[in-house]
């Protein structure tokens, strides 16, 4: 909301199965939020598109405006996540980090003074693996968590040049090295979110009775889907391939 020379941020919480509107506000010169927020320390952080952050607490209820500007020479491929490597918060536990990536390197800047005096400083630089730029249809960094970077290429194909392969690609921090790690669905070529997952083996009783298990770990995302809905793990991914035209799908 607001004018031509201001954004007029209004904010709703969910809780209790129903949402609400707290009556925080903020008015600030007109810019537009890029991508998705990220959480740290109790608030999300939207970043705008004139390096700008905009911060709400949902404990507290407070939003604020922190006063920043991007890193000279920034690239528009551009993403903020967290560092779970490098504590830069007030906790110490995790830093809001940015990532700037052109075709040649991608720099990686983490967020100092967030209350004070913030900026950007430079962490690292990395090589971009992109193969042949002819082929190149897409392609951008997806997620950076501190240990890993990950970037998505769409390649076109050799024998069908209006297909595309979705390849995946990791950057491995700890050997500073490239591996392919897999490519996406053909079939789900709609907008993808990237995220950290950590599979677990714990015991739950009674899950094994209702879930099929492959060497003590859920075999996919779909059979745990179905088991939230009661559908058969056939039905959802049926589903999911039926709504992937339209709907975001996480990786």
């Amino acid at each position: 909301m607001g004018t031509d020379y201001e954004s007029r941020y209004k904010f709703e919480i969910y809780g209790g199965n129903s949402w609400r509107r707290p009556k925080t506000t903020l008015t600030c010169l007109s810019s537009f939020p890029l991508k998705t927020p990220v959480y740290l320390d109790g608030s999300l952080h939207w970043l705008r598109n004139d390096g700008s952050i905009v911060s709400f607490n949902l404990e507290t209820e407070h939003a604020r405006l922190i006063p920043i500007s991007f890193p000279r020479g920034l690239s528009l491929k551009t993403l903020i996540t967290l560092d779970h490597v490098y504590p830069r918060s007030l906790t110490g536990n995790n830093g809001l980090t940015l990532i700037s990536a052109t075709e040649e390197y991608i720099y990686v800047y983490s967020l100092e003074n967030i209350l004070r005096d913030p900026k950007w400083v430079f962490v690292k630089k990395i090589q971009n693996i992109m193969m042949d730029k002819k082929k190149l249809s897409y392609w951008n960094v997806e997620a950076y968590e501190g240990k890993c970077l990950v970037l998505r290429e769409d390649r076109a194909k050799e024998e069908e040049p209006l297909l595309c392969d979705h390849v995946v690609h990791v950057y491995d921090l700890s050997t500073n090295k490239w591996v392919v790690m897999g490519s996406i669905p053909g079939w789900c070529s709609v907008n993808h979110d990237f995220f950290q997952f950590t599979p677990s083996t714990s015991y739950v009783v009674g899950l094994d009775e209702i879930l099929p298990w492959d060497g003590g770990r859920i075999s996919s995302l779909s059979t745990i889907m179905a088991l939230i809905d009661g559908s058969s793990s056939e039905n959802v991914e049926k589903q999911l391939r039926k709504r992937s035209a339209g709907h975001s799908f996480f990786f």
